[in-house]
């Protein structure tokens, strides 16, 4: 019993000294977002784990692209995921962070990063205490439908 509650305890320490903030919202805006991408036609590296695509701004009418812009990154773990790219420490619109096969997104002025290579978007590295927001995507043959 004793030992359950020093367990306990020292887990509560551990877990109110973490500075990332988990399970919580993006401070990025929420904006609309609706847009297919083939991978064969598009974006063929997605074709290939650890392959990204960026889209900055909208490619046709009636494309919606978030705040910042869209990061797709074929995940290590065979899933797609996709990622507003605006910093959530920035918080600009300008202010995008840049994605390496790696699974890392990094941002060019405060040097945040970001996992993205398993879904979570979680920071990896300070001062960034919030994730990158994270949109739906749904895989269709070889399309793949991002929304929120």
């Amino acid at each position: 019993m004793r030992k359950a509650a020093a367990l306990i305890i020292i887990l509560s320490c551990l877990v109110s000294c973490q500075k990332t903030k988990v399970n919580v919202d993006s401070p990025v805006p929420r904006c609309t977002v609706s847009l297919t991408i083939n991978i064969m036609i598009e974006a063929p590296i997605l074709d290939t784990q650890g392959g990204y695509f960026v889209i900055k701004e909208p490619r046709k009418y009636g494309e919606y692209i978030g705040y910042g812009g869209i990061v797709v990154f074929h995940g290590f773990d065979d899933r797609f995921y996709a990622y507003d790219i605006c910093c959530p420490h920035e918080c600009k619109r300008e202010i995008c962070v840049e994605s390496s096969m790696a699974g890392i997104a990094k941002c060019p002025k405060c040097g945040s990063e970001f996992d993205i290579g398993f879904g979570s978007g979680q920071p990896t590295k300070a001062p960034a205490e919030y994730p990158l927001r994270r949109y739906t995507t749904t895989v269709s043959g070889y399309n793949i439908r991002i929304t929120n």
